[in-house]
């Protein structure tokens, strides 16, 4: 049973880049003469998008997040859609410092920066002139964080805070949109401090270096004559059609070169009939093209038999009348994974690119 004719096509899958942000990228300690002490926490939460789709799955390491000196960090959540990270001072912190978060999304690692900052209460002022001493004023009472709200939402505008009804869990920022959180800070002498943070999610965020999206970068057909319509020949190819003696074929090489370096390399066969009355030929249709997205989508390739340029009818089976049986196989394999006129292909069947071959065999 010999190889009559046959044809490939390359299916691709693309994925968006992942972009991941901080709810709040820096957060200013109030503390005294010599800084914050001890014991004063805020934080933050890490989520992410691929595309415009936000990520079920993110996943941080406290014992990852590089820590300046004098501050800790602890998680909650890791592994689901928004990680919290809580940053608490474990000494006197008296400048500005910043920690970086790596932060985990479909195996591919983004570090994120944290920013810290103090204000530092001023020192006293100088002892007045000689005058009479006045009253005694009230004892005064230290001023204490006595609680702390985190509130999200999302807004068109990256300069002036939204007015709409904040929330309470992250939000989901449209494309091109601002993601704004809004930190209100309540002390124990009734007062308070807001303060806002806001984070763009543009079209496609930075990727990093493990989730570069694999693209085609290049493709070459070359050709080459035999005698042999089973084995590849080894001879030099060529990038115009040879001459093909009646009997003899036409053997046909396409390599496709990826943007990560690989390539695939596909032959199809066809024999010289005499006179080219009796020649055959393969080609094979896609109903949905050839690029899927995000590992979603499924097509349906179908193989065409020509003999003397007359199309012929293919059974579902894969019979083509007596000129034999249509097989597909999977790039690599020797085993066909069909015999039939179609072959649905689904994106789980697709890791980056891979190619499908259909051969006339009988």
């Amino acid at each position: 049973m010999g190889i009559k004719a046959g044809d490939q096509i390359t299916i691709v899958d693309v994925t968006d880049a992942y972009s991941v942000i901080l709810t709040s990228e820096a957060y200013t300690f109030v503390g005294n003469t010599s800084g914050v002490a001890s014991g004063a926490t805020c934080t933050t939460q890490a989520v992410a998008f691929c595309g415009t789709n936000q990520c079920s799955s993110v996943s941080v390491t406290a014992a990852d997040i590089a820590c300046p000196t004098g501050i800790s960090a602890s998680i909650t959540g890791s592994g689901t859609k928004a990680v919290t990270i809580t940053f608490t001072t474990t000494a006197t912190v008296a400048s500005a410092c910043e920690a970086t978060i790596p932060v985990v999304v479909d195996g591919i690692t983004v570090n994120k920066i944290f920013s810290f900052a103090v204000a530092k209460q001023g020192v006293q002022g100088n002892t007045g002139g000689t005058g009479a001493q006045g009253p005694q004023g009230p004892a005064g009472t230290s001023v204490t964080v006595s609680s702390q709200s985190v509130t999200y939402q999302k807004s068109s505008n990256g300069t002036t805070p939204p007015t709409g009804t904040w929330s309470t869990s992250v939000v989901s920022a449209d494309v091109g949109g601002y993601l704004w959180t809004k930190t209100v800070v309540n002390y124990s002498d009734g007062k308070s401090t807001t303060s806002y943070s806001v984070a763009y999610h543009g079209t496609n965020g930075t990727q990093g270096p493990a989730g570069t999206s694999v693209t085609v970068s290049s493709q070459s057909v070359t050709y080459q004559a035999s005698t042999n319509g089973t084995t590849a020949p080894t001879e030099t190819w060529g990038t115009t059609l040879p001459t093909v003696p009646q009997g003899s074929y036409l053997w046909t090489k396409t390599v496709v070169t990826y943007s990560d370096g690989k390539s695939t390399t596909a032959y199809s066969v066809a024999r010289q009939g005499a006179n080219g009355e009796d020649a055959i030929t393969m080609s094979i249709t896609s109903s949905n093209g050839t690029v899927f997205k995000n590992n979603s989508g499924s097509t349906v390739l179908t193989a065409h038999v020509y003999k003397a340029g007359i199309e012929q009818t293919i059974t579902d089976a894969g019979v083509c009348g007596t000129l034999g049986s249509v097989k597909w196989y999977k790039a690599g394999s020797t085993t066909a994974v069909a015999t039939a006129k179609t072959l649905t292909v689904s994106a789980s069947d697709v890791a980056n690119a891979v190619a499908y071959t259909c051969q006339l065999e009988g």
